[in-house]
């Protein structure tokens, strides 16, 4: 595997001295390729997966070494969050200590599953160190409901083709082996006769396909509920959440729809609370809403249908969402007090030990993060992961009660929701979902530092025309 990063070598090393002088620039780069990494790797660059999988790995941490190497922290806009330091950095070293687990039946696996854990956590620090001020949010969260579109429009163009179509192709976990189609949906007639594909649009798997949605969504909501987006901009983010809500039914997945269904009334509410819903923006909302469903539902009509039919003869949604719990329960007991060692579970395991059976697990291989974590790090390691999750939702609460600008307001309400449910779903074992976990912390850190030093600002100029100095010298100083 690693002589098959030869060819890709000069390019790599370029990639990665530009992004130690251009570690903001080369941040920025890696999150809009991760929406479209997986469309490479399927289709432009097959032979190529895995080492493109890791290409953004690479730059990160070069653009980690160049932002501690130019030491540009912009404390003046405020401090971000001790306590989520102090946790991370006890998750990291724990995290390291399992390097050196008996249970680990590879020591390069091992350096994998580092990887995997600690590889996005910095984000959540720099980001707010490259997003200084509101034009520049508002810029990138308009920016990401433009994305929405195209790869939304991709993931209905792949549910009308039928799961053999080139389009529908999956990367595969494994190198040499071509990956199943995943179908949903009632049997049809000819090339539809096992169902429909269960897409991924621009991404590798259907996880970093529904994690994108699970984000654009509620941004979308939000910015419509804050009433940010005006002219042409309010179509097109009408136009994201429309297509975000239809694209998650050609996953084939659950878990959008029951995270929208419970996000429309929170936000609701939320905006009530905050003082976002006078009766014109209620009854613009309702309205628009109403166009939305109508909109959605007629373009994706028989994605839909198909979804419907799944959740009717899958195991039930009840005993479905409790299994986070009754996973990791069950990990806890087959596991060692320590854990079977840190990557030892990941997706590419049998890739980098050969074989075809996860010998090192006794059989007991678990789908769910929570269990995942169990298995591999044992109760401390769960503990020191799924804590600073939680303090992350506190965290966000926090910035959301202060904060009073419409922007901030749907920032900060767009990183609730997808903290929430990330507290379980994938964020180690989903590169998609770690990445964009972590850049959504740092926005949110981002959006709470903006307006505090706004305030403050406001506050330093107040001081100064009390006391009659003249608006030129308040400006200066």
């Amino acid at each position: 595997m690693l002589l098959n990063f030869i060819p890709l070598l000069p390019i790599i090393i370029v990639l990665c001295f530009a992004a130690i002088r251009f570690w903001g620039t080369a941040i920025i780069a890696v999150l809009v390729w991760a929406m479209f990494e997986g469309a490479v790797r399927k289709w432009v660059l097959p032979g190529f997966q895995s080492q493109l999988l890791l290409v953004k790995d690479f730059i990160l941490v070069f653009a980690y070494l160049g932002y501690f190497i130019s030491a540009r922290s912009s404390e003046d806009l405020g401090p971000k969050s001790g306590t989520l330091l102090f946790l991370l950095l006890l998750e990291a070293v724990y995290c390291v200590i399992q390097l050196i687990n008996p249970n680990s039946p590879s020591s390069l696996l091992s350096l994998f599953g580092l990887k995997n854990y600690l590889i996005y956590l910095p984000l959540a620090f720099i980001i707010p160190d490259i997003i200084k001020d509101r034009l520049q949010l508002r810029k990138i969260m308009i920016q990401t409901c433009y994305l929405a579109i195209p790869i939304a429009l991709l993931g209905l163009y792949q549910f009308s083709q039928p799961p053999t179509s080139w389009v529908n192709q999956y990367v595969s976990h494994e190198e040499g082996v071509e990956a199943v189609v995943s179908v949903f949906g009632e049997q049809g007639e000819g090339d539809f006769k096992y169902g429909r594909a269960r897409t991924s649009s621009t991404f590798s798997y259907i996880g970093g396909f529904m994690t994108f949605l699970l984000l654009a969504a509620p941004l979308a909501a939000s910015l419509l509920l804050a009433s940010v987006p005006k002219r042409r901009t309010l179509l097109i983010v009408t136009a994201a959440l429309a297509l975000s809500i239809g694209g998650a039914a050609t996953t084939g997945a659950r878990t959008p729809m029951v995270v929208f269904a419970f996000a429309g009334p929170l936000l609701l509410l939320i905006g009530g609370w905050k003082g976002l819903l006078p009766f014109q923006v209620a009854l613009r909302f309702a309205v628009g809403l109403a166009v939305v469903g109508i909109a959605t539902v007629a373009i994706f009509g028989t994605a839909f249908s198909a979804l419907e039919y799944r959740a009717n003869n899958a195991d039930s949604a009840v005993a479905r969402l409790a299994t986070p719990i009754t996973e990791a329960a069950d990990a806890f007991e087959t596991s060692p007090l320590i854990g079977t060692g840190i990557g030892s579970n990941s997706n590419a395991a049998m890739s980098l030990i050969g074989g075809d059976y996860l010998w090192w697990l006794n059989g007991n291989a678990y789908e769910l993060e929570t269990a995942r974590v169990m298995q591999e790090l044992g109760f401390v390691g769960f503990t020191l992961v799924f804590l600073p999750k939680v303090f992350v939702i506190i965290l966000v609460l926090g910035h959301l009660r202060k904060s009073k600008s419409p922007l901030m307001i749907a920032t900060h309400m767009a990183s609730l929701i997808f903290v929430v449910v990330h507290l379980v779903l994938f964020t180690v074992n989903n590169p998609t979902g770690g990445l964009m976990y972590w850049t959504i912390v740092g926005v949110s850190i981002a959006a709470f530092r903006i307006e505090m030093a706004e305030r403050r600002s406001r506050s330093q100029q107040n001081y100064y025309l009390e006391r009659g100095y003249p608006l030129g010298e308040v400006a200066l100083v």
